[in-house]
C-alpha cells in the first residue's frame, strides 16, 4: 500500500472559522520536500512556542500540523491536520482540530486533541498579515500552476 498524507489549507487564519478552505490533497509519503519541510519544522518547534506563549496584538492565529496515524484497514498511513487553540497543560500539547478528519474514526472539527511536538510536521502564526513558518502550505501551493490556481490561493500565497 502506498502511504498518503493528506493536508488541509488553510486561508488567513487557523481560527477554524470562514478561515479554512475546505480543499483538501493528497501526497506521498516520500515526498522530499515535505520531508524536509516536517524535519525543520521540529527543529524550529521551540520558536513556534516562544512566538506562543509572548504573543502580542500582532501575533496570532497560532496552529501546527500534525500527523496522526490511520487505522490499519485505512487506505493511508497518516493524516496530516491543521490544530488550532494550541496550548500547554499539565505536561501535554494540546489543540483542536481545525477540520474533519477522513481517516480518523471518532475524531470531528472542533475536538481537542493531546499532540506531541515530535510528530509536528508545520507550524505557524500571522504577524502584521503574513504567515511566519506555514511552509507546507506554500510549496503546496506553489506546484499548483498559477493559471489554475483560484483566488483564495493566489490570495493566501502573497501573505508569505
Amino acid at each position: 500500500m502506498v502511504a498518503l498524507f493528506l493536508c488541509a489549507f488553510l486561508m488567513f487564519s487557523c481560527s477554524g472559522s470562514s478561515g479554512v478552505i475546505s480543499e483538501t490533497t493528497q501526497f506521498e509519503q516520500t515526498d522530499p520536500e515535505l520531508q524536509r519541510i516536517a524535519e525543520d519544522a521540529r527543529n524550529t518547534i521551540s520558536s513556534f512556542f516562544l512566538h506562543l506563549g509572548r504573543k502580542g496584538a500582532e501575533e496570532q492565529s497560532f496552529c501546527v500540523k500534525y500527523s496522526f496515524d490511520t487505522a490499519a484497514d485505512s487506505r493511508i498511513a497518516a493524516e496530516q491536520i491543521w490544530l488550532t487553540g494550541v496550548h500547554f497543560k499539565n505536561g501535554n500539547y494540546y489543540g483542536v482540530l481545525a477540520n474533519n478528519p477522513q481517516f480518523l474514526d471518532g475524531r470531528k472539527k472542533g475536538d481537542t486533541v493531546i499532540f506531541s511536538a515530535d510528530s509536528v510536521t508545520d507550524w505557524m502564526y500571522v504577524r502584521d498579515g503574513k504567515i511566519i513558518g506555514g511552509y507546507s502550505i506554500k510549496y503546496l501551493l506553489e506546484k499548483i500552476p498559477e493559471d489554475q490556481r483560484n483566488e483564495n490561493q493566489r490570495n493566501l500565497l502573497n501573505m508569505f
